[in-house]
């Protein structure tokens, strides 16, 4: 896998956007989850459907961000993803919650890593 020092200036940028878009993308999953679980229980089975299908709409965004700059925490979001939705698919949206802040929590290296980057080559 590739490390920040191994980028180029047009890998990174796009690493930083991809990195800000899935963190930005994945917060939202974690206040829909808390939502899901102050819903009556006989309106969950249908919100919970709706949260799987956003959560899954993400891997398209994942690969991409691989194909872009091949950096292990993509992979890293895929597998707490991966976690993420077998709670939410088992109507356990607030289990994914732990899933979804270790995804965060990757995107941000990503997106950190991107900007050091740029800031050293004196792009920000």
């Amino acid at each position: 896998m590739r490390r920040g020092g191994d980028m180029t200036e047009k890998e990174a940028i796009l690493n930083f956007m991809m990195g800000e878009r899935m963190k930005a993308s994945l917060i939202i999953g974690t206040q829909l989850a808390m939502v899901i679980e102050g819903l009556a229980e006989h309106e969950q089975g249908g919100a919970s459907k709706v949260f799987s299908t956003f959560l899954r709409s993400l891997y398209r965004d994942i690969g991409l961000g691989h194909r872009i700059s091949p950096q292990q925490e993509w992979v890293q979001i895929r597998e707490a993803l991966d976690s993420g939705l077998v709670m939410v698919d088992s109507r356990a949206a607030h289990g994914a919650m732990d899933s979804l802040s270790r995804a965060i929590s990757y995107a941000t290296t990503i997106s950190d890593r991107a900007m050091s980057f740029l800031k050293e080559k004196g792009l920000l």
